[in-house]
């Protein structure tokens, strides 16, 4: 497809890793081009604050990698900052978080490679360095949750989140749209991985366009942070 031109009337929301920044083996090993920071806040001054981060990642972590303060979803939308810099959420930890945690650490201890990534929220196994386990770890986290009914699972690239039922990055979207002063603009989404096609469908279903890294930007973050530098 045509990629759209931001105009003044947008609403933009960005996913991070796989989209701003280009993936790498472990989450803390991505680099972030020294001018994406200045160039996100740009765009939020050029849309009127209407820019806001949807990422699977913890709050924390987002102001680490893009400076302090921008509106933001963390961890799929369990976790908001608006405009204003008030932070809410609307969830609570699963009842067997400790539990998956001990045992996702043994696996970690026996099998090189694993990465055990704890959020407030959920926890993910990422597998990166050892994908030909994949099998197995899929069929160890779906044992976990098998008597569980407060969490659910979340695939992503290489890695399986176990998190809280309800919430994903498309509901985010649509909550901000709510909002000033993303209210009664056209959405723009752009994320690359299985857990950004809700806020994808949900831009497109507001009027507004969902892109995916592969499909409109050739796979590539830098075709993604060439289009921003435009805009």
């Amino acid at each position: 497809m045509t990629l759209p031109t931001l105009a003044a009337d947008h609403a933009l929301f960005l996913d991070i890793d796989g989209t701003l920044i280009d993936l790498a083996p472990t989450p803390d090993s991505v680099v972030v081009p020294s001018d994406l920071p200045g160039t996100l806040r740009r765009l939020s001054a050029r849309l009127g604050g209407a820019l806001a981060i949807l990422s699977g990642r913890k709050l924390s972590d987002i102001d680490h990698l893009l400076g302090p303060g921008l509106t933001c979803a963390a961890e799929h939308g369990m976790v908001i900052r608006t405009t204003d810099g008030a932070i809410t959420s609307h969830v609570q930890r699963p009842a067997g978080y400790n539990h998956w945690l001990k045992v996702l650490n043994r696996y970690a201890e026996a099998m090189p490679g694993l990465l055990i990534e704890e959020k407030e929220f959920s926890l993910v196994l990422h597998y990166r360095r050892a994908p030909e386990h994949e099998e197995e770890l899929r069929n160890l986290v779906h044992q976990l949750l098998a008597d569980s009914d407060d969490a659910t699972l979340l695939p992503a690239h290489c890695a399986f989140e176990l998190k809280p039922r309800g919430g994903n990055k498309g509901d985010a979207l649509a909550g901000f749209m709510t909002m000033a002063p993303f209210a009664g603009r056209r959405p723009i989404f752009i994320g690359d991985d299985v857990t950004d096609e809700p806020a994808i469908a949900k831009a497109n279903e507001l009027g507004g366009a969902g892109l995916h890294v592969k499909r409109d930007f050739a796979g590539e973050p830098e075709a993604v942070r060439d289009w921003l530098r435009r805009g």
